[in-house]
C-alpha cells in the first residue's frame, strides 16, 4: 500500500539532483517540448495539462518553446498511444488521470500505464463518502453499523468508475453489503443525497464542496492516503481503521526508454511547478489533493492504483 507521507527523503534526494542542473541543461533541455492532451478542450486533463504547461513558461522553467496539441479519442487511448510510441523522445510528455488507468482495462490498447516513463503524481482525483447533516449517520462507524443492521445504498456516477471502485474497496474493508446505484453526474448525485433517494454517494469534493458548506452535507471519509488538501478536517478511511486508500492520478509522464537524467530533470522541475501559487490554486479551484509523489515511487503508486481498478471491476462483471 503507498504512502505518500513516506516519501519525504524522495523529495530531499530529487532536490540534490538540483546541483548537477547545470550541467545537465548543458544538453537537455535544448529542444521544443511537445505536450499531448489525450482529451478535448475544456476538461480536466486539459485544464490541469495548460496549468502545468503555463507555470512552465510563466517562470521559465523549460528553456524553450513549448507546443500543447489535444489528441482525443478512445477515453485517452489515442493521445496516450501517440506518446507510448515515441519510445526514447525526451521532448514528449503527456498527463494522466482516470482514463490513464481505468482505459487499458477496459478496452484493447497497445498501452498500459506500465509503458511510460513516471515522472510525478502532482494532485489525486480522490472521493468522498458523503450523508445528508440531518442523516442517522453521525460518523464512518455508525454507517457501517447501519449497514451489518440492514440495506444501505451508495450512489455515485457511472457503473464501473471510480465512485463504485471506492464503495466497493470500502464495503470489503468494513465487512459490509450495500446496493450501489449509478447516476449520470455530480448534480444528480446531489439531488438523490438531498432527497433521501440514497443513504450515502461517493462524490469528488468539488461536486459536494458547496452543500458541506452550507451544513446540508457531511463527509465521513477520505479516500486518499493522505487528507485533502482543501479539506483537512476530514479523515481518511485508513486513519478511520479501514485498510484501503483508492484516487485516480493527476500526474505526468513521458516517453519509455529515456536516459534517467531526463526524469531526474523532470522531477527537480515539476517540483518548483508544485510550489508555486498558481498551481495551489488550481488544486483549490478544481477539488484536487495535493500530496505529490516522483519518479519510481511514482510508478508504484501507478501499478497499486491499476491492481485495485482491476479486481473492482472482475468483481462486479465489468471485465473478465
Amino acid at each position: 500500500m503507498i504512502n505518500r507521507r513516506a516519501f519525504t527523503t524522495l523529495a530531499a534526494v530529487a532536490a540534490l539532483s538540483l546541483g548537477a542542473a547545470p550541467a545537465l541543461a548543458e544538453s537537455y533541455p535544448s529542444e521544443r517540448l511537445n505536450y499531448t492532451i489525450a482529451f478535448g478542450p475544456g476538461g480536466g486533463n486539459d485544464r490541469m495539462s495548460r496549468t502545468v504547461v503555463d507555470i512552465l513558461k510563466k517562470y521559465e522553467l523549460y528553456p524553450g518553446n513549448i507546443v500543447v496539441e489535444n489528441r482525443e479519442g478512445g477515453s485517452g487511448a489515442v493521445g496516450f498511444s501517440f506518446v507510448k510510441n515515441k519510445a526514447g523522445d525526451p521532448y514528449a510528455a503527456t498527463s494522466t488521470s482516470g482514463n490513464f488507468i481505468g482505459t487499458p482495462l477496459v478496452s484493447d490498447t497497445d498501452w498500459t500505464y506500465a509503458d511510460f516513463t513516471p515522472i510525478g503524481l502532482l494532485a489525486s482525483d480522490a472521493m468522498f463518502l458523503v450523508v445528508r447533516t440531518d442523516s442517522d449517520f453521525g460518523s464512518i462507524d455508525e454507517f457501517v453499523e447501519a449497514a451489518k443492521a440492514g440495506r444501505v445504498t451508495i450512489a455515485g456516477s457511472g457503473s464501473a468508475g471510480p465512485e463504485r471502485v471506492t464503495a466497493s474497496l470500502f464495503a470489503q474493508a468494513a465487512g459490509i453489503e450495500y446496493e450501489y446505484v449509478p447516476i449520470g453526474s455530480g448534480g444528480e448525485l446531489v439531488t438523490a443525497l438531498t432527497s433521501g433517494s440514497v443513504d450515502a454517494v461517493v462524490a469528488n469534493p468539488s461536486e459536494v464542496a458547496g452543500q458541506m458548506e452550507a451544513g446540508t452535507f457531511k463527509a465521513l471519509a477520505f479516500s486518499d492516503s493522505a487528507r485533502s488538501t482543501n479539506h483537512p478536517d476530514i479523515p481518511t478511511f485508513q486513519e478511520l481503521g479501514y485498510d484501503f486508500s483508492f484516487s485516480l492520478p493527476r500526474g505526468v509522464v513521458l516517453p519509455p526508454e529515456l536516459d534517467p537524467a531526463v526524469q531526474d530533470w523532470w522531477v527537480a522541475t515539476l517540483q518548483k511547478v508544485v510550489g508555486t501559487p498558481e498551481w495551489q490554486e488550481y488544486l483549490v479551484t478544481n477539488g484536487m489533493s495535493g500530496n505529490p509523489i516522483w519518479g519510481e515511487e511514482f510508478g508504484a503508486y501507478l501499478a497499486d492504483t491499476s491492481t485495485k481498478y482491476e479486481a473492482v471491476l472482475k468483481d462486479i462483471g465489468a471485465i473478465n
